[in-house]
């Protein structure tokens, strides 16, 4: 789990400068995460700290757990969600930062955004990282949960970043990368002109697809 961990930041790593972003991971009687002040691209087996299921830490007690540790004990406890990952893609918190936010999580303009980052993201409000953020995060996916009937697999966090969560360590990347590769396009076509999206029932064709879902879940 740890090395599966450790190869997570170093594909991840490019959507995020100096010392931000964080990554963790369960099995089922342990939670790893990246150890505070350290950086995904040089990431070492010693700089993750473990925790038991609760949140209580259980080693490299020389070290702290990242200041976003809350969120990730949110995330983890659901089913199938056994790796997290918190970048700032450059594209991504740049529309984040702006009015469009909104129309970015609720609109799709390619088919595998549809298929790797669903038919729309949970949006989050800004908040202070920590505590006040992980209680914005746990008030959204609640809210996008009872409205959708399934788990976000992209959370956008306004003015701040992504959180991608998946089965694999794999679907946690290729979440992240789509995100990204969809900003970008979103904001060179808005300089061109207005985006064509994809209409819902073109979204539901492409999740109802089993050769995508076969794709799928390859990762």
């Amino acid at each position: 789990m740890i090395n599966k961990l450790i190869y997570l930041s170093k594909q991840i790593c490019s959507f995020c400068v100096g010392m931000e972003g964080n990554v963790s991971a369960k099995n089922d009687k342990k939670i790893y995460i990246k150890a505070s002040g350290s950086k995904l691209k040089k990431l070492r087996k010693n700089d993750i700290v473990e925790y038991d299921i609760e949140g209580n830490q259980v080693s490299n007690f020389n070290k702290k757990g990242s200041m976003e540790l809350t969120f990730h004990l949110f995330l983890l406890k659901f089913k199938d969600i056994n790796f997290v990952a918190h970048t700032h893609p450059i594209n991504t918190v740049s529309i984040l930062c702006s009015k469009k936010a909104e129309i970015f999580s609720k609109n799709r303009i390619f088919p595998d955004q549809v298929i790797f980052n669903d038919a729309e993201s949970c949006l989050v409000p800004y908040a202070k990282p920590g505590l006040e953020l992980t209680q914005k995060i746990i008030e959204s996916v609640n809210k996008y949960i009872q409205k959708n009937d399934k788990f976000p697999k992209l959370i956008l966090l306004k003015n701040h970043g992504i959180i991608a969560c998946g089965r694999t360590e794999n679907e946690c990347i290729v979440i992240s990368e789509i995100c990204e590769k969809a900003a970008e396009i979103f904001i060179k076509t808005n300089n061109i002109s207005e985006i064509s999206f994809l209409k819902s029932e073109e979204i539901d064709n492409l999740l109802s697809d089993e050769k995508e879902k076969y794709r799928h879940s390859l990762l």
